[in-house]
């Protein structure tokens, strides 16, 4: 089940930003002002388009049907390629149906770490110390036929990626984004490559295409588990990334096992490293020492029995450092 729904959050991450009726973007906006105006497109237009994005190494294509109302969000997401997947969503509610899989999953949208395009902060005051950001001077560049606002954010060091954001000059949408690594090579992509403003949205352009009736269906709470957060108290760190931070403890029990998965979350703002940690006996195909799958580094190791592995869409250094200093806090 966890494997399940870590795959389909790669495709309901998309689900986190939307476009609106901000004010048209000036040729003199700065940063913070175009990011305050990419926020405030949120909940407010509706829209159609057709989307394209490319990670590890392979390029995908998507339609999005997007309903903005007094009554929240509502959106349909299609694949347009492989087995036709679709991810609904209502609100905070994302269903994600999967014919290959001939399952549905069905989850309340979060924010997550390493979800792309990125949710960018409104207010960049305190990733200065480790992003540039500066405005391209009249950029002429357009997007699904568009005119675009640029903003560029490079890393001042080695421990996180940069961006590149072009944003719709007229409603404030995010149309393109890269992520790059080093060298400025472009480790992901998405862009729109046609999109159309509505009034309304007809109401079956929100339905989903399949018919999951005969689907196994996957809701929280029933994958034989339970959840917890709370502060996280055994494990420390020595040393991290210059800016990353603690943001979250969870832990996930199965029912009918005592070894408990412990995850930790830290954050710059801006990029994240998830931590896991569980129980070590020594079998299985447990990674030690670096790997990468595209933008999405990682790296392993075991400490006093247990196996932590580091992994984000960052560089391989951050989550490096991450592993290798981590370590247990002495039982008192």
């Amino acid at each position: 089940m966890n494997g399940l729904v870590n795959k389909t959050r790669l495709l309901a991450a998309f689900l986190l930003f939307v476009t609106g009726t901000a004010p048209a973007l000036a040729e003199g906006d700065d940063v913070q002002a175009l990011l305050q105006r990419m926020f405030q497109a949120g909940s407010m237009h509706s829209y159609r388009g057709t989307f394209v994005y490319t990670r590890n190494n392979a390029m995908h294509a998507m339609s999005i049907y997007h309903a903005a109302g007094p009554d929240g969000i509502r959106e349909r997401l299609v694949s347009m390629d492989g087995s036709g997947r679709e991810v609904i969503r209502d609100n905070d509610l994302v269903t994600c149906y999967l014919p290959d899989r001939r399952s549905v999953v069905v989850e309340k949208a979060r924010p997550s770490g390493g979800q792309f395009p990125p949710r960018f902060p409104t207010n960049i005051d305190d990733l200065l110390p480790y992003y540039e950001f500066s405005v391209v001077p009249k950029c002429r560049e357009r997007v699904a036929n568009r005119p675009t606002a640029k903003i560029m954010v490079t890393p001042r060091d080695e421990f996180r990626y940069g961006y590149r954001l072009w944003i719709d000059k007229e409603t404030g949408l995010l149309l393109k984004t890269k992520l790059l690594g080093a060298g400025d090579a472009a480790v992901e992509q998405f862009m729109y490559t046609s999109i159309e403003y509505l009034p309304s949205l007809p109401e079956d352009l929100l339905k989903p295409a399949i018919d999951g009736s005969d689907f196994t269906w996957m809701r929280p709470g029933e994958a034989g588990s339970a959840m917890h957060m709370g502060p996280q108290n055994e494990w420390r760190f020595t040393e991290l990334p210059p800016g990353f931070q603690l943001q979250m403890h969870m832990a996930h029990h199965p029912v009918e096992n005592t070894n408990a998965t412990e995850h930790l979350l830290l954050s710059d703002g801006l990029a994240s490293i998830s931590v896991f940690i569980v129980r070590y006996d020594g079998k299985g195909d447990s990674l030690m020492g670096g790997s990468r799958m595209g933008a999405v580094n990682a790296y392993g190791r075991v400490v006093d029995g247990y196996h932590v592995t580091a992994v984000g869409e960052v560089p391989q250094a951050a989550v490096r450092m991450v592993a290798e200093s981590i370590v247990r806090k002495p039982a008192h």
